[in-house]
């Protein structure tokens, strides 16, 4: 899946920006809001009106950071997702370039063992890794295995069979990068957590920990 793995280090860098800006701009309400605090208990002024104006210009600046941050906390997700469109599209239309079915890429052998009847479960699991760089095989064989699911009565068999399915959305790329996009559209905390900032915080802290070993492996 080398192939791909740009858009995956491409949405990785995004949700990293994205996290970035948005902790920053809490950190800046954050510390606003202690300087507020701070100043209710400062009295270390040569004149006592100095006191006054730096609690008003603290007020001022906590404002500020509000009204900044309750448009940032928005914004900055909206553009995140956004970009998890576009890299999505683009990725979309490399694979689909890449993976159009040709009759060059049938092998012969292959199609006629799929067609005896022959092979159980755990001869298509096989056949899967065999033909691993062939999208047109691989499309048959998954094709070949949902006919079989449908006329399977037996559990046993049945369950070895969608183990083989499960198998072959796996090597779909398109299917992992939907995964991604979701893991991804999570962490962002606007749906769950609905933007609460300290929940935002938290489950964006988890991206590195729910997505490395599928963006190493795209």
């Amino acid at each position: 899946m080398s192939f791909y793995k740009v858009y995956a280090v491409q949405l990785d860098h995004a949700f990293k920006e994205a996290r970035t800006k948005y902790t920053e701009a809490y950190e800046a309400l954050r510390a606003a809001e202690k300087r507020v605090e701070d100043a209710k208990h400062e009295t270390d002024f040569y004149y006592k009106g100095d006191a006054d104006l730096w609690r008003e210009e603290c007020a001022a600046k906590l404002k500020r950071a509000q009204n900044v941050f309750a448009h940032a906390g928005v914004e900055i997700w909206e553009d995140f997702d956004k970009q998890v469109k576009e890299i999505g599209k683009n990725l979309e239309s490399t694979h689909a370039k890449a993976n159009l079915a040709t009759p060059e890429d049938i092998d012969q052998n292959g199609l006629e063992l799929l067609k005896s009847g022959i092979l159980n479960a755990h001869d298509l699991w096989a056949l899967l890794d065999q033909y691993e760089d062939s999208p047109t095989m691989q499309r048959l064989i998954a094709q070949h295995v949902e006919k079989l699911l449908k006329d399977t009565k037996d559990t046993q068999t049945r369950r070895e069979l969608i183990a083989v399915r499960q198998k072959a959305a796996a090597n779909d790329i398109m299917e992992v990068w939907k995964n991604l996009e979701d893991t991804a559209r999570i962490c962002t905390g606007q749906a769950h957590g609905k933007g609460e900032p300290r929940y935002v915080l938290s489950i964006s802290s988890q991206w590195e920990k729910l997505t490395e070993n599928t963006i190493k492996n795209f």
